[in-house]
């Protein structure tokens, strides 16, 4: 049996595209520089927002200085996007979506999602909602549900997939179907999505009906509280 969506809401980084070895980088340098690279492990916080990152690890910081440093990180992930790459399958997937039936829903801002869009060869969509656009970050559902109120579909008729589990837990919480795709968590952090496809690779939709049609091949479909995806 397929399942059938109005709109299917994307994180970016993880998922549309491997931004990691420039993001790796850029904070790698930081931490270095502020005197915390020996505890810094990027993975621990792929998918958070800056701040909360620099918080993490400087909380005696005033919340001036955290904008400080968060903002150091951010010019320098705009400025390196050599590395970024698509994602397999990410073309063939965002091409198949009709323009008024996706959105990416990112931790990241509007600058560097772009730019990272723009490096990996993707098309930016018409609804891009980042960190810049919202008051709270993944795992609230704001972004997931603002993107659906852009789109103009019933958050609860929307798919949103996503590679980090504070990302599934937004999905969840907007009220949305979430599938994971594997990138650098493992399954077991990943527990709380519907179903798991190994990338975006494995995931295809076709328009029936003013619906879309999602068909997934590998990953593990019958996890947690799954939908019935239909195997190609």
């Amino acid at each position: 049996m397929n399942s059938s969506y109005s709109a299917m809401l994307l994180d970016l980084d993880g998922t549309l595209v491997d931004s990691y070895p420039d993001a790796e980088q850029c904070w790698g340098e930081w931490a270095e520089s502020v005197g915390v690279g020996d505890r810094f492990d990027l993975a621990r916080y792929y998918g958070q927002k800056r701040h909360d990152i620099v918080r993490d690890l400087l909380p005696h910081l005033s919340e001036e200085e955290i904008a400080a440093h968060a903002e150091h990180v951010r010019l320098a992930e705009r400025e390196y996007t050599s590395r970024v790459v698509a994602l397999p399958g990410a073309l063939r997937l965002l091409s198949a979506l009709p323009p008024a039936r996706w959105a990416i829903v990112t931790s990241n801002d509007t600058e560097v999602a772009k730019a990272r869009l723009t490096s990996a060869g993707l098309p930016v969509p018409e609804v891009l909602v980042s960190a810049d656009d919202v008051g709270h970050p993944k795992p609230h559902p704001e972004g997931f549900l603002l993107a659906a109120q852009r789109l103009g579909v019933a958050p609860s008729t929307a798919l949103g997939v996503d590679d980090s589990p504070i990302g599934l837990a937004a999905a969840r919480a907007a009220g949305m179907t979430a599938l994971a795709v594997r990138f650098r968590h493992d399954d077991a952090s990943l527990r709380d999505a519907d179903a798991i496809a190994d990338n975006v690779g494995d995931i295809s939709v076709h328009l029936a009906n003013d619906k879309l049609v999602v068909e997934i091949t590998g990953g593990d479909l019958g996890h947690s509280n799954s939908p019935q995806y239909s195997r190609r």
